[in-house]
């Protein structure tokens, strides 16, 4: 039946089940339900609900059709960070639980939301992501070819990168080998597929330009990172972008003692984006100052892995500045 004073819901989202609440503004529950995760049935538990009606879900890998649910049938979705959330739940953990204390935390205006991309730029960050994907596995099969011709005592001196060499390489007449090859003249095509859709749907993006013309970012990159960050204004200043990225330590005070520990929990595609990017830009740009960064960096800490991510730190700030001030890379300023 129809409520017709303001509420708010909590969803507790699974694959297969769903439990939902509807819970006034003074906490008092007026529905409560488990049923199917499908479509039909989020509309049905819906309805009757006052228009623009709060509902509160946790990000999770399958959440995003749901917030495209929520907002088709009225209402206005919230994306809950579920780790600061479990942090402010209670001991007692069920799903009736779980969307009760999501209900209460929207009600007192101390949800834990996460920012939501509109679909299109969605859909732009699943498509890179997809063909980032598909390189590791050709990556992978290439390794894996390579370690065929070491179990024989073979050393070809073909390059796999080529059509070419590919073909030097079949010629060796090893099963596995040529089984490998085709896979991967799969994957390439599809690659190759992928990265056409993705300069048709970013043709002509203003931001993507201008992050091409800082070193060492090339056009996947670039589409990369706008997918991942979205809009730079969600980052008042390049610490932020950092904290996101997952680029900055943890730090734990007590008295006079102060500790440095490992990188905060970032956006994991943003920060391999930046470190990829951090490794092209020092080679490309060798004078450079994040060059320089480098090599300071490593005689410190006496790792490549260490000292590249505080080169990736230092190219944050170089990506926030060209994107926020919408101004090309000016060579002298990295």
């Amino acid at each position: 039946m129809p409520i017709h004073e303001k509420v708010v819901v909590g969803l507790d989202l699974h694959l297969q089940r769903t439990y939902g609440t509807v819970m006034a503004l003074d906490g008092r529950i007026l529905r409560q339900e488990r049923f199917p995760t499908t479509r039909e049935a989020l509309a049905r538990f819906l309805s009757g609900l006052p228009e623009d009606t709060p509902v509160a879900l946790e990000a999770q890998g399958f959440c995003w059709p749901w917030i495209d649910y929520i907002e088709e049938f009225g209402h206005r979705p919230l994306l809950v960070n579920p780790i600061k959330a479990k942090q402010r739940a209670e001991d007692l953990k069920t799903d009736r639980v779980d969307s009760e204390v999501l209900a209460h935390l929207t009600r007192m205006n101390w949800l834990p939301t996460v920012y939501v991309p509109t679909k299109e730029l969605r859909e732009l960050r699943n498509l890179v992501r997809h063909r980032c994907y598909l390189r590791k596995l050709s990556t992978a099969l290439k390794n894996r070819t390579w370690s065929e011709f070491r179990k024989r005592d073979l050393r070809p001196q073909a390059s796999m990168q080529s059509m070419r060499g590919r073909r030097q390489l079949w010629d060796y007449g090893i099963h596995e080998v040529r089984q490998n090859l085709e896979l991967i003249e799969a994957l390439e095509a599809r690659i190759k597929a992928t990265v056409r859709l993705l300069k048709q749907r970013c043709e002509g993006t203003r931001v993507i330009e201008l992050l091409r013309t800082i070193p060492g970012i090339d056009f996947i990159t670039a589409v990369g990172l706008y997918a991942e960050i979205c809009d730079i204004r969600r980052f008042p200043n390049p610490e932020r972008l950092a904290h996101y990225a997952g680029l900055v330590p943890r730090v734990r005070q007590s008295g006079e003692r102060t500790w440095h520990g490992r990188e905060t929990r970032g956006n994991r595609w943003l920060k391999w984006m930046l470190i990829e990017a951090a490794w092209a830009h020092i080679r490309s740009h060798p004078g450079g100052r994040l060059a320089r960064v480098f090599r300071d960096a490593l005689k410190r800490k006496r790792s490549k892995a260490k000292a590249i991510k505080v080169v990736a730190r230092k190219l944050v700030n170089v990506v926030w500045a060209v994107w926020a001030y919408g101004q090309p890379f000016a060579p002298g300023k990295a």
